[in-house]
């Protein structure tokens, strides 16, 4: 599969072959074979790489990263953004074996059966498949981010000692999260992909092209370059870009061999329909009761049932949701809330200095990113006040009675064409066209998570439970607290038509025979689930189909 003295980072080999590579002790202008190639090692391409560990034919997993945690240029990750305010973009991916899975939060959900249909009142909605057809899928995800029993009815996560609120039954309805140590792939996943022969990972081995052959329905060669400046190249059977919402559209418009617009782009659908979550802090719930009992609301480790989970490191909470039936007859996004931790019912945790403080708290405890440290530690400097406040309340304000808790929501955000990911003139330093993000909303998913938090105000204040005071104001763009979720999804989106879409039911790009794509970025839409459950799902699904292609194709290279 590789070259004779090809080296590798630490001392991880199998019968003397290397499991894992560090490209830069290649030779220059070598060239690696595999069956598989798979593009980006975060929670899509581990997911395939373990789904394809022990199969007949050779899996190559391609990383810009380490095994461990380690500075990158900035250049790399980072970009401009022109659209609604975001996250520096160098702040909502990582790279290196595990990817974003490092940091994630670990909340886990299916899609609702509502999100996988084409619904009038949402453009360009729909899957090329119902739920049911992913629920076998979703099961054998559950293992991968260490959660509990594929299992969602809220009627079995709930105990006498954590109940849900009783709502006037019709317009609220309570949803399950499954909540994630959270899992790092990077880690937990590591021996299995060490432990099987077939599978090769290359470290340290940026993505820069991928180049067809000359009837351009094929690809051939993915090309690779180091920061140390060598460059090689992967000749395989099949290739996968699981790197990313942002870099597989990158990869795709940097694949400029036959046209400028890129690879697989003739309609322009190559990084369009960029979809995020909408966030917003919502305002605040007043308990009728300041001494009610909503542990539902808060993670708990059990079993379906009500029994306790021994030494489990996963959990579920509940959240509130707008009914499906009311989602038709009012013609909404799906949205939900749910309630923040006690310790946080105060203005401090609103403040640009406890954001901060917490930001690099996470980054210490090796969860987050932080960009820009000088900037952030200057703003705890200049608001040491609230950052007392917030330190004294978590650590003293978590039981007695409940005045208040702050309320969070979150809104999906349909399909848009015009929101989208293109390339810039600037290069990074592998030479690479930087990206542009340009994040546009539709207009329609303030006012459907307003009316989701009138239905829950209303719902509570019918079923004598409490008032929400609801804070929405802002500026152009809606609330001052809206936000992502750091969620890149939609840039090869799924569909049967080309035109209106990157990839096929099946995930394979059009017109493109071996190039199949994995994540988020393929999503037609996205539902208020957090994606990383589906993005796992989807790459089991693409690895059966991988396999049973791939068995019956052409002997593979020698």
């Amino acid at each position: 599969m590789v070259e004779s003295g090809a080296g590798q980072e630490g001392l991880e080999s199998h019968q003397e072959r290397p499991l894992f590579i560090d490209a830069r002790t290649l030779s220059d202008a070598a060239t690696l074979e595999a069956d598989v190639c798979i593009v980006g090692a975060g929670a899509a391409g581990i997911t395939l790489a373990c789904e394809l560990a022990g199969a007949d034919f050779r899996v190559l997993l391609v990383e810009s990263g380490g095994l461990d945690a380690e500075r990158q240029p900035r250049s790399l990750s980072g970009g401009e953004s022109v659209g609604v305010p975001y996250f520096p973009l160098e702040a909502t991916r990582m790279g290196g074996f595990g990817g974003t899975t490092r940091v994630w939060a670990g909340w886990c959900r299916p899609l609702d059966p509502i999100d996988f249909e084409q619904r009038p009142w949402v453009p360009c909605s729909g899957w090329p498949f119902n739920k049911s057809h992913l629920d076998s899928f979703y099961a054998r995800a559950h293992p991968y981010v260490e959660v509990g029993p594929y299992v969602y009815e809220p009627d079995a996560w709930h105990t006498p000692e954590a109940r849900p609120l009783p709502l006037a039954e019709g317009e609220i309805v309570h949803a399950i999260f499954h909540v994630s140590p959270p899992t790092d792939f990077g880690r937990v996943h590591r021996s299995r992909i060490r432990g099987a022969p077939n599978v090769r990972t290359l470290l340290h081995a940026n993505a820069v092209e991928l180049r067809v052959d000359d009837s351009q329905t094929a690809v051939t060669r993915l090309v690779i370059r180091t920061l140390s400046g060598k460059g090689c190249e992967v000749a395989a059977r099949t290739f996968v870009l699981a790197a990313g919402g942002i870099e597989n559209a990158r990869l795709l418009l940097l694949s400029r061999g036959t046209s400028e617009a890129g690879l697989a782009n003739a309609h322009d659908a190559v990084g369009r329909y960029f979809m995020e979550h909408v966030f917003v802090d919502a305002g605040s719930f007043f308990p009728a009761d300041p001494y009610v009992d909503l542990g539902f609301y808060f993670p708990r480790s059990m079993t379906p049932g009500g029994s306790p989970r021994v030494a489990a490191r996963s959990a579920v909470r509940g959240v509130f949701a707008v009914a499906e039936a009311k989602l038709r007859e009012e013609r909404l996004l799906n949205a939900a809330m749910f309630f923040r931790p006690r310790y946080e019912a105060h203005d401090a945790f609103s403040s640009r200095g406890v954001t901060s403080a917490l930001e690099i708290w996470e980054r210490l405890r090796g969860r987050g990113l932080v960009v820009r440290p000088l900037a952030q530690l200057a703003n705890v400097l200049t608001d040491l006040d609230q950052v007392g406040i917030a330190l004294w309340r978590k650590a003293f304000a978590r039981s007695g009675p409940i005045e208040r808790l702050r309320v969070r929501a979150y809104v999906e955000s349909p399909p848009n064409r015009e929101s989208r990911v293109t390339l810039v003139r600037d290069t990074d330093v592998l030479g690479k066209n930087r990206v542009r993000l340009d994040w546009r909303l539709s207009g329609r998913e303030i006012p459907s998570m307003r009316r989701a938090l009138e239905l829950l105000d209303g719902a509570l204040r019918a079923g004598g439970q409490g008032r929400l005071e609801l804070d929405l104001d802002g500026g152009p763009h809606g609330p001052r607290s809206l936000t992502g979720g750091k969620h890149h999804m939609g840039t090869t989106r799924m569909h049967r038509d080309p035109r209106l879409g990157v990839v096929d039911p099946d995930c394979r790009v059009h017109g493109v025979k071996n190039l199949f794509a994995a994540g988020s970025s393929v999503f037609p839409t996205a539902g208020y689930t957090n994606p990383t459950l589906t993005i796992v799902a989807l790459a089991i699904r693409l690895a059966d189909h991988l396999k049973s292609v791939i068995r019956q194709g052409p002997s593979p290279l020698t």
